[in-house]
């Protein structure tokens, strides 16, 4: 084998890699909507060292970036799901079909972005 030759992929290895990268997906949105910006701290120093020091810095894997942003808002909707059905009308009580539907498709875009790409590059 070439030195300049990559391996080839394995299906686990890139499962591993595309939820790594959902971690910090999840840990910056986590941070962006809770304004808490000592949250973002963890999840950019995790992607500096996916991005400098692991086998996947690049390709399908960062994909779950996405997917991971989509689950800190579909825990939000979970949240407020209760007392959003426990309402009084007029009350500004956040409604969590919002938070939920951009979470799913946020998730839902990003497992199937990274499905195509795996089956059209291997």
């Amino acid at each position: 084998m070439q030195p300049h030759a990559a391996r080839p992929s394995s299906h686990l290895g890139d499962c591993v890699g595309f939820w790594l990268w959902a971690l910090v997906g999840a840990g910056l949105v986590l941070g962006l909507i809770s304004f808490i910006l000592f949250l973002l701290i963890p999840a950019v120093v995790f992607a500096v060292l996916l991005a400098r020091f692991s086998p996947w810095k690049d390709g399908a894997v960062t994909l779950g970036v996405v997917a991971g942003a989509g689950v800190p808002l579909l825990v939000v909707a979970g949240l407020q799901w209760d007392s959003w059905h426990n309402r009084i009308a007029g009350d500004n009580t956040p409604n969590p079909y919002y938070w939920g539907g951009a979470g799913l498709c946020l998730l839902v875009a990003g497992i199937a972005a990274f499905a195509i790409r795996i089956r059209r590059d291997g």
